[in-house]
């Protein structure tokens, strides 16, 4: 009888119930929500210009906004980038509407995203597209010039079309954390393999003022100061320092001359900058090096380089990774045509290719006005040329190079360039700029000279001083022919500061 009243009542129970739900149908109200439509004028691929500004303004539609008031939404502009760890995560470019900013990402392409969030509703819409950041300031001549006795970074940029495009104080144009302070020095870059510290940079491009030496980012300019050259050398650094040459040997390997002293790098064995290599170890005394530095950069066989010892007046070598250079021993005297240990004042010193590769030095008798020219095989000592140069006016010489294919001794004065033959000991003008003033010249050494082919052009900077200070530098590249002959007008480029040291950023 419990039984069956029980049943009863969960009948009753499920009849009260269903007429419930019954009456419940059609008691909500349901609001359409408001729906990305349409996203236009965002193109499935952004191209943008590192270190300029880029433009992206999208037509945003929404279903309930016809009018489409941007106050209710938030916007979030992103994209996968490498961590810096050998993953990736996602930045956030901007979070404004329109996407107008000065590209700071490196050069590369990337999977991005626009998304929009309702504010109402807090539903997100995400839209792919891809990001390309292309770099123009990739290749190209990198010019450390005088503007008004302050040093300045310009550059002659290579375009797509091949020509040259001037940019005029780099660092400012990047974006670049770094003030130069100090009259310009000189500007270097190699491929130094991964540096120690905190900035993981495997390539060096190298700044230098008479205050400091430091390197920046290759690609971004960026810089820290932990980018600065006493971080990569051990030990104490002299007060004041900063480097006048840096100049590389082989892969991962350079010399740096500073405050008169030679150091040493190496990255496969870790040998970093540290103590001075300018060290006689058999006499036990250091000495003073000048600022040139003699060797064959093409080579690592019986790797080497030959600076010049000031305080003793001679030339000194140094090898493999020693930690100290040695003296040079003079030949017999059959083969003798002059010492090693010249007792002169060296006033230039470079390695050229010519005759299979010597160093060419300019000596200066320091009880006369006389200059000699030197010339030995820096691998084996051996000398093959000694004489005084009987250039016209060459004691007054301000700048100096040597033709690498013809071995002629180029020299300036003013505004002028003259041609040494050294056999026939014949002099000729082959440059006249009149009131324009020359403040370098140099046969550029390129790294890779399979493609950059412009290694026995001779490179003439000068500037025009009633042009506006900081646009009145130029350069002509000049082709020169043997036999003494007229050079030949290759390139001509304007609108720079005053070059004082130059180097090309190749790619």
């Amino acid at each position: 009888m419990k039984l069956k009243q029980y049943s009863c009542l969960f009948i009753v129970l499920l009849i009260i119930a269903m007429s419930a739900c019954k009456k419940d149908l059609g008691n909500y109200n349901y609001n359409e929500i408001n729906k990305l439509e349409t996203i236009a004028e965002l193109p499935g691929e952004v191209v943008a210009t590192y270190g300029k500004a880029v433009s992206v303004k999208p037509l945003i539609k929404f279903s309930l906004d016809p009018s489409f008031d941007e106050s209710k939404y938030t916007y979030e502009w992103s994209y996968i980038g490498p961590n810096g760890l050998g993953g990736t995560k996602l930045f956030i470019l901007d979070q404004n509407r329109n996407l107008e900013q000065i590209m700071r990402v490196v050069a590369g392409s990337y999977q991005a995203y626009y998304a929009v969030t309702d504010k109402a509703s807090g539903v997100k819409y995400k839209v792919p597209f891809t990001l390309k950041v292309v770099n123009e300031i990739n290749e190209g001549w990198m010019l450390m010039c005088d503007v008004n006795n302050q040093a300045r970074v310009d550059m002659l940029s290579l375009n797509t079309a091949g020509g040259f495009d001037v940019i005029n104080d780099l660092l400012a144009s990047t974006g670049s954390e770094l003030k130069l302070s100090g009259k310009p020095v000189m500007i270097y870059n190699y491929n130094t393999g991964l540096l120690i510290g905190p900035d993981k940079i495997s390539f060096g491009i190298y700044l230098g003022t008479d205050q400091f030496t430091t390197k920046v980012e290759p690609n971004t300019f960026k810089w820290t100061p932990t980018m600065n050259l006493t971080y990569e050398m051990f030990g104490s650094t002299p007060a004041g320092f900063y480097a006048d040459v840096i100049q590389q040997r082989g892969s991962s390997t350079a010399y740096m001359i500073g405050k008169e002293g030679a150091y040493y790098y190496e990255r496969v064995q870790n040998i970093y900058f540290s103590s001075p290599i300018s060290y006689i170890a058999s006499e036990q005394k250091e000495f003073k090096v000048a600022p040139f530095i003699g060797g064959d950069k093409n080579t690592s066989a019986n790797a080497h380089a030959i600076f010049y010892d000031k305080t003793n007046r001679r030339f000194v070598k140094h090898t493999g990774s020693n930690s100290t250079c040695t003296t040079l021993p003079d030949p017999d005297q059959a083969q003798r045509k002059f010492s090693f240990s010249t007792g002169m004042d060296l006033l230039y010193m470079a390695w050229v290719p010519y005759n299979g590769g010597e160093v060419f030095s300019v000596l200066k008798d320091p009880n006369s006005s006389k200059r000699y020219l030197a010339r030995f095989n820096s691998a084996s000592l051996v000398q093959s040329y000694y004489d005084e140069i009987t250039a016209t006016d060459f004691a007054n010489a301000e700048f100096y190079a040597v033709s690498p294919a013809l071995g002629y001794i180029i020299y300036s004065i003013g505004g002028k360039v003259y041609e040494y033959d050294m056999s026939l000991k014949t002099t000729k003008q082959v440059v006249d700029l009149g009131s324009k003033k020359i403040s370098f010249i140099q046969f550029y050494d390129f790294k890779n000279t399979a493609k950059y082919k412009d290694s026995n052009n001779l490179m003439v900077a000068f500037y025009d001083s009633a042009l506006p200070e900081g646009t009145n530098g130029s350069i002509n590249t000049y082709v020169v022919p043997p036999v003494m002959g007229d050079l030949v007008l290759a390139k001509s480029f304007s609108g720079f500061g005053k070059v004082k040291s130059i180097t090309y950023r190749e790619r």
